[in-house]
Protein backbone atom coordinates (compact mmCIF):
# COMPACT_ATOMS: atom_id res chain seq x y z
CA UNK A 1 0.00 0.00 0.00
CA UNK A 2 2.83 2.38 0.94
CA UNK A 3 4.62 1.73 -2.40
CA UNK A 4 1.47 2.55 -4.33
CA UNK A 5 1.12 5.88 -2.52
CA UNK A 6 4.82 6.64 -3.10
CA UNK A 7 4.51 5.81 -6.81
CA UNK A 8 1.49 8.10 -7.17
CA UNK A 9 3.32 10.89 -5.36
CA UNK A 10 6.39 10.46 -7.57
CA UNK A 11 4.20 10.44 -10.68
CA UNK A 12 2.47 13.62 -9.54
CA UNK A 13 5.78 15.32 -8.69
CA UNK A 14 7.24 14.39 -12.08
CA UNK A 15 4.16 15.80 -13.82
CA UNK A 16 4.21 19.04 -11.83
CA UNK A 17 7.93 19.41 -12.46
CA UNK A 18 7.44 19.07 -16.21
CA UNK A 19 4.64 21.63 -16.16
CA UNK A 20 6.63 24.05 -14.04
CA UNK A 21 9.56 23.87 -16.43
CA UNK A 22 7.64 23.96 -19.72
CA UNK A 23 4.45 25.96 -19.08
CA UNK A 24 5.74 29.21 -20.67
CA UNK A 25 6.74 27.36 -23.85
CA UNK A 26 3.41 25.52 -23.92
CA UNK A 27 1.54 28.81 -23.60
CA UNK A 28 3.55 30.27 -26.49
CA UNK A 29 2.72 27.21 -28.57
CA UNK A 30 -0.98 27.54 -27.73
CA UNK A 31 -1.05 31.23 -28.66
CA UNK A 32 0.68 30.49 -31.94
CA UNK A 33 -2.09 28.07 -32.88
CA UNK A 34 -4.97 30.14 -31.48
CA UNK A 35 -5.65 33.81 -31.91
CA UNK A 36 -8.29 34.06 -29.18
CA UNK A 37 -7.08 33.85 -25.58
CA UNK A 38 -9.96 31.56 -24.55
CA UNK A 39 -9.14 29.09 -27.34
CA UNK A 40 -5.47 29.13 -26.37
CA UNK A 41 -6.44 28.30 -22.78
CA UNK A 42 -8.67 25.47 -24.00
CA UNK A 43 -5.80 24.11 -26.06
CA UNK A 44 -3.45 24.43 -23.08
CA UNK A 45 -5.85 22.39 -20.94
CA UNK A 46 -6.03 19.69 -23.61
CA UNK A 47 -2.23 19.55 -23.82
CA UNK A 48 -1.86 19.35 -20.04
CA UNK A 49 -4.38 16.51 -19.90
CA UNK A 50 -2.61 14.68 -22.74
CA UNK A 51 0.73 15.00 -20.91
CA UNK A 52 -0.80 13.61 -17.71
CA UNK A 53 -2.28 10.69 -19.62
CA UNK A 54 0.90 9.95 -21.57
CA UNK A 55 3.36 10.31 -18.70
CA UNK A 56 2.84 6.73 -17.53
CA UNK A 57 3.90 5.50 -20.98
CA UNK A 58 7.01 7.69 -21.25
CA UNK A 59 9.95 5.32 -21.76
CA UNK A 60 12.74 7.90 -21.72
CA UNK A 61 13.80 7.24 -25.33
CA UNK A 62 14.05 11.00 -25.86
CA UNK A 63 14.53 14.03 -23.65
CA UNK A 64 11.61 15.24 -21.57
CA UNK A 65 11.42 18.38 -23.69
CA UNK A 66 11.32 16.51 -27.01
CA UNK A 67 8.67 14.11 -25.71
CA UNK A 68 6.58 16.96 -24.31
CA UNK A 69 6.76 18.94 -27.57
CA UNK A 70 5.73 15.93 -29.57
CA UNK A 71 2.62 15.50 -27.44
CA UNK A 72 1.87 19.23 -27.40
CA UNK A 73 2.19 19.62 -31.16
CA UNK A 74 0.10 16.55 -31.89
CA UNK A 75 -2.67 17.82 -29.61
CA UNK A 76 -2.37 21.32 -31.12
CA UNK A 77 -2.62 19.96 -34.66
CA UNK A 78 -5.75 18.00 -33.79
CA UNK A 79 -7.24 21.00 -31.98
CA UNK A 80 -6.43 23.40 -34.84
CA UNK A 81 -7.82 21.02 -37.45
CA UNK A 82 -11.10 20.70 -35.55
CA UNK A 83 -11.26 24.47 -35.05
CA UNK A 84 -10.48 25.21 -38.71
CA UNK A 85 -13.23 22.87 -39.87
CA UNK A 86 -15.67 24.50 -37.44
CA UNK A 87 -14.75 28.00 -38.65
CA UNK A 88 -15.04 26.96 -42.30
CA UNK A 89 -18.54 25.65 -41.64
CA UNK A 90 -19.57 28.75 -39.74
CA UNK A 91 -18.06 31.69 -41.62
CA UNK A 92 -15.28 31.43 -44.24
CA UNK A 93 -14.51 35.15 -44.69
CA UNK A 94 -11.08 36.36 -45.84
CA UNK A 95 -9.89 39.94 -46.20
CA UNK A 96 -6.71 41.57 -47.42
CA UNK A 97 -5.02 43.84 -44.93
CA UNK A 98 -2.64 46.45 -46.36
CA UNK A 99 0.27 47.15 -44.07
CA UNK A 100 1.81 50.37 -45.37
CA UNK A 101 4.80 51.58 -43.35
CA UNK A 102 4.78 55.13 -41.96
CA UNK A 103 7.95 57.27 -41.55
CA UNK A 104 9.58 58.92 -38.51
CA UNK A 105 10.84 57.57 -35.17
CA UNK A 106 7.47 56.80 -33.59
CA UNK A 107 6.20 55.56 -36.90
CA UNK A 108 9.31 53.40 -37.25
CA UNK A 109 8.59 51.73 -33.89
CA UNK A 110 4.96 51.24 -34.87
CA UNK A 111 6.12 49.78 -38.15
CA UNK A 112 8.34 47.31 -36.28
CA UNK A 113 5.46 46.27 -34.02
CA UNK A 114 3.23 45.95 -37.06
CA UNK A 115 5.83 43.75 -38.79
CA UNK A 116 6.03 41.51 -35.71
CA UNK A 117 2.26 41.18 -35.62
CA UNK A 118 2.26 40.45 -39.34
CA UNK A 119 4.96 37.83 -38.87
CA UNK A 120 2.88 36.15 -36.14
CA UNK A 121 -0.10 36.21 -38.48
CA UNK A 122 1.97 34.77 -41.32
CA UNK A 123 3.26 31.97 -39.08
CA UNK A 124 -0.32 31.13 -38.06
CA UNK A 125 -1.23 30.95 -41.76
CA UNK A 126 1.49 28.42 -42.56
CA UNK A 127 0.41 24.85 -43.25
CA UNK A 128 0.44 22.81 -40.04
CA UNK A 129 3.66 20.96 -40.86
CA UNK A 130 5.56 24.16 -41.62
CA UNK A 131 4.12 25.94 -38.59
CA UNK A 132 5.18 23.05 -36.42
CA UNK A 133 8.77 23.27 -37.68
CA UNK A 134 8.92 27.04 -37.16
CA UNK A 135 7.53 26.81 -33.63
CA UNK A 136 9.93 24.06 -32.63
CA UNK A 137 12.82 26.04 -34.09
CA UNK A 138 11.73 29.23 -32.30
CA UNK A 139 11.54 27.28 -29.03
CA UNK A 140 15.23 26.47 -29.45
CA UNK A 141 15.04 22.81 -30.36
CA UNK A 142 17.99 21.51 -32.35
CA UNK A 143 17.48 19.88 -35.73
CA UNK A 144 18.12 16.53 -34.03
CA UNK A 145 15.33 17.20 -31.52
CA UNK A 146 13.01 18.44 -34.27
CA UNK A 147 13.78 15.22 -36.14
CA UNK A 148 12.59 13.16 -33.17
CA UNK A 149 9.44 15.26 -32.66
CA UNK A 150 8.39 15.37 -36.31
CA UNK A 151 9.83 12.19 -37.79
CA UNK A 152 11.54 14.19 -40.57
CA UNK A 153 15.25 13.77 -41.30
CA UNK A 154 17.66 16.47 -40.13
CA UNK A 155 18.48 17.47 -43.69
CA UNK A 156 14.77 17.71 -44.51
CA UNK A 157 14.21 19.88 -41.42
CA UNK A 158 17.08 22.17 -42.43
CA UNK A 159 15.89 22.54 -46.02
CA UNK A 160 12.26 23.10 -45.06
CA UNK A 161 13.18 25.70 -42.42
CA UNK A 162 15.28 27.54 -44.97
CA UNK A 163 12.44 27.59 -47.48
CA UNK A 164 9.92 28.64 -44.85
CA UNK A 165 12.17 31.52 -43.73
CA UNK A 166 12.44 32.68 -47.33
CA UNK A 167 8.66 32.53 -47.86
CA UNK A 168 8.00 34.41 -44.63
CA UNK A 169 10.61 37.01 -45.51
CA UNK A 170 9.12 37.53 -48.98
CA UNK A 171 5.59 37.89 -47.61
CA UNK A 172 6.74 40.19 -44.81
CA UNK A 173 8.56 42.43 -47.29
CA UNK A 174 5.47 42.57 -49.48
CA UNK A 175 3.65 43.96 -46.41
CA UNK A 176 0.48 41.98 -46.92
CA UNK A 177 -1.09 39.27 -44.88
CA UNK A 178 -4.53 37.74 -45.08
CA UNK A 179 -6.64 37.84 -41.99
CA UNK A 180 -9.38 35.42 -41.15
CA UNK A 181 -12.29 36.78 -39.13
CA UNK A 182 -13.80 34.38 -36.67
Amino acid sequence: MRRKVDAKAMYRERYLGLLEEHTPALHRLCHSYCEARAEAEDLFQEIVLAIWTALARFRGDSSDRTWLYRIAHNVALTFATKRRKQVEREQPVENEMDLASPGGELESRLDEVQKQETLHLLVRQLPFGDRRLVLLYLEGLSTAEIEVVTGLTRSNVTVRLSRIRQRLSDRLQNGKARTVKS
